[in-house]
């Protein structure tokens, strides 16, 4: 019922607009053949007059149902009536020449001889334009509008199928059971697309598993291992007899795996379609935050640098737990890399969160591309492939986040999420 209104309505729409359109132009059209038309005749009946009066100053002045003369000479003389004596050469479209007549279209012209006054029967006036220039035009134009409409209505039942079909392709999701794409009612061209896009839907399904069976398989495989190693070497720290350089290599090695399980985690998500996720679904920022600032502090103990924390507003996100924690675990871990000592400020705000250290900045350079892959604007003195930022920045857009780097001017850079506008 929706759908039919809406249809009645662009209907009676176009029909408005039609009818608008053809009332203009049947009026612009007759004022403009009016005026053509009237001063054509009347110009060819007054060089036919003046002609003949040149010849014959006795030729009668025109006197018909249609057509009255007045002749004035040099001197005014003239049985002229007295509404056309202040007129002046040219045509005049509507004049009363006697008092209590209609308007009539006069046309004036002057010769060597005196000054010659044609009056047009405008009864006959507005037949002749509706004759020889309103109806054709009227005429055409609803066969214009008329072809156009048939066009529309046949092109719209050619196109409303594949719009249909597009409507369905739009609300499809791939973590959805199955796309199905109707053919009944389909004809000619449009069943073949339908057909084609079947086919196509059912190659891309086999290919999304294979890619759905790949990422399951590497998560697992890799995730046993990384468990191995890092169990190890939590028991090799646990050793009494184990020196300091080994205890060192230790810690290192566990902060690799870390590194790795959050980098498996990150790349799995970024290889998932984004969840829907509704108001009941959200987190704490500042939850998260404590949580990933709690894991990050073993890596303060050889630096003279601590976190502060300011909560300027309680901050909820409907968001993956794991996307946000990817984030702030990143750009924390970054400060803690390129900072000796002092504060790392991380701020929340009712707008998203800053992360602000004291560290080397980066090179003004590199900042327009500190997001892409492999580059590294703070030097290449810690470990690390420069995937981090980028992590980050993908993970941002999913979430059509804001992020922001700027260089602070006391030293070390400042990091903005705009995660709410």
């Amino acid at each position: 019922m929706i759908r039919r209104s809406e249809r009645l309505q662009r209907l009676l729409l176009q029909a408005i607009f039609i009818f608008i359109t053809v009332l203009i132009s049947v009026m612009a059209i007759a004022w403009v053949l009016q005026k053509i038309l009237v001063k054509e005749a009347l110009e060819l009946e007054a060089e036919s007059f003046i002609n003949s009066y040149q010849s014959d100053s006795d030729f009668p002045l025109p006197r018909t149902r249609n057509l009255v003369g007045y002749l004035v000479d040099k001197q005014g003389k003239g049985n002229l009536p007295e509404n056309l004596k202040p007129l002046q050469p040219g045509l005049h479209i509507e004049v009363v020449p006697v008092p209590g007549g209609r308007p009539m279209p006069v046309y004036i012209k002057e010769f060597s001889q005196g000054r010659l006054y044609l009056v047009f029967a405008g009864y006959n006036v507005n037949r002749l334009v509706g004759l020889f220039g309103v109806l054709p035009v009227i005429i055409l134009l609803i066969i214009v509008y008329a072809t156009s409409w048939v066009a529309y209505s046949l092109s719209s039942k050619a196109v409303s199928p594949v719009m249909r079909i597009v409507k369905r392709l739009r609300n499809f999701s791939p973590q959805d059971e199955g796309l199905t794409l109707p053919t009944e009612g389909l004809h000619g061209e449009t069943r073949e697309l339908v057909l084609a896009l079947d086919e196509y839907k059912q190659r891309l399904e086999e290919m999304l598993e294979r890619e759905r069976r790949f990422t399951s398989d590497v998560s697992h495989e890799l995730r046993t291992p990384i468990t191995i190693i890092d169990g190890a070497a939590q028991f090799l720290e646990a050793e009494q007899k184990i020196s300091a350089k080994g205890l060192e290599r230790s810690k290192m090695i566990r902060r690799a795996c870390r590194d790795i399980s959050e980098l498996i985690d990150a790349f799995l998500i970024l290889g998932r379609e984004p969840e829907k996720l509704s108001e009941e679904d959200c987190v704490d920022l500042s939850d998260i935050i404590e949580d990933e600032l709690t894991k990050l502090m073993p890596l303060l103990n050889e630096k003279q640098l601590e976190f502060n924390v300011v909560n300027e507003s309680k901050l909820c996100l409907p968001v993956n737990r794991r996307m946000i924690q990817i984030v702030i675990s990143n750009l924390c871990r970054n400060a803690i890399n390129y900072s000796e000592s002092g504060i790392i400020q991380i701020t929340v705000d009712d707008y998203g969160l800053k992360v602000e250290d004291s560290g080397t900045g980066i090179d003004e350079k590199l900042i327009p591309h500190i997001f892409n892959r492999h580059v590294r604007g703070r030097g290449v003195q810690q470990a690390g492939e420069g995937l981090g930022l980028n992590i980050v920045k993908r993970l941002c857009d999913i979430n059509q986040w804001q992020i922001n780097i700027l260089n602070r001017d006391e030293g070390g850079v400042c990091v903005t999420v705009r995660m709410k506008d």
